[in-house]
């Protein structure tokens, strides 16, 4: 199995090297490439073929949902996985109803992020 290729789009920093480095714990052989708003994202997407896209809901200028939209149009079977500080009972259900394959609050990022990761990629919800 060829290492896994994941993105981030995520646009405050800390946050952003925050992920990159739990998934470098967990996943040492992927090959990590970064985002800080859905007009860097959605290029890198299209040029690459990615495992995995892991998006914030909430960005400045175009949003989650808007990169989920751009990516479900050319790639309709790329996973993604959401990631807000929204609670998911105000979220998480449009956010699936939209497409995405997961959605996870960022308060719980260092727990069930690797988790929720290995569910998605397994193909499931």
């Amino acid at each position: 199995m060829s290492a896994l290729r994941i993105i981030i789009a995520e646009d405050h920093y800390r946050v952003r090297r925050g992920i990159r480095q739990i998934l470098a714990d967990e996943f040492p052989d992927a090959f990590i490439a970064e985002a800080e708003n859905v007009a860097s994202l959605t290029p890198q997407v299209f040029e690459k073929d990615w495992d995995l896209v892991i998006s914030d809901f909430s960005m400045p200028g175009d949003n989650g949902l808007k990169a989920l939209y751009l990516i479900r149009m050319q790639r309709p079977f790329l996973p993604m996985l959401m990631v807000s500080i929204y609670p998911k009972e105000q979220y998480a259900i449009p956010v699936l109803s939209a497409g995405a394959s997961g959605y996870l609050n960022k308060d719980s990022i260092s727990d069930k992020l690797t988790a929720a990761i290995k569910i998605i990629l397994n193909g499931e919800r």
